[in-house]
């Protein structure tokens, strides 16, 4: 092969190379939720009567019971709604003590008690920035009780785990 062919076949290469590259797209990476909590529930719901535990309802009413699974149904809705609420709450306090430059994310957990406020809030696991942990505890323990915990969702306490998350350009 002489020279000049080289020059050629590497460039018919490099053309066909760039135009490869510039089509071919990566798959989109799904996004991550904005809400993320984990939730620990009782199998059985509160709503049904003679139910072996009180719990948050992820049962299905028996067919042909339609009015237990409507109020099974407001139940499950009023229960995400006020989780959202509550992290809502949370991410609110989470820049009030001027904590504007830290990155990164805890997860804490807490039990939320039947009239709203928050027990046993610890930091589950750690953001590995001592600074930005102390502030989603403060955070947290600052939104405890904000939220009026709706009547639906009796008195059983719930447990909740929630990533708290720091990233610039927040407020």
């Amino acid at each position: 092969m002489t020279d000049s062919e080289r020059l050629w076949t590497g460039i018919a290469v490099s053309v066909f190379l760039h135009f490869a590259l510039t089509l071919w797209h990566p798959a989109d990476q799904p996004e991550e939720a904005a809400f993320r909590a984990v939730l620990e529930m009782d199998t059985e719901s509160a709503a049904l009567p003679g139910g072996p535990q009180p719990g948050t309802g992820v049962e299905s009413a028996p067919q042909g019971n339609r009015e237990e699974a409507e109020q099974l149904d407001r139940k499950r809705r009023a229960y995400l709604r006020y989780l959202e609420d509550v992290d809502d709450a949370i991410h609110a306090r989470r820049l009030a003590a001027g904590d504007t430059g830290l990155i990164g994310v805890a997860l804490c957990a807490f039990t939320i008690r039947p009239d709203g406020t928050f027990a046993d809030v610890r930091l589950a696991v750690s953001s590995g920035r001592p600074e930005l942990d102390a502030s989603a505890l403060r955070a947290v323990a600052s939104a405890s009780g904000v939220i009026p915990r709706p009547d639906i969702l009796g008195s059983e306490p719930i447990r909740v785990s929630l990533h708290v998350k720091y990233q610039y350009g927040l407020h």
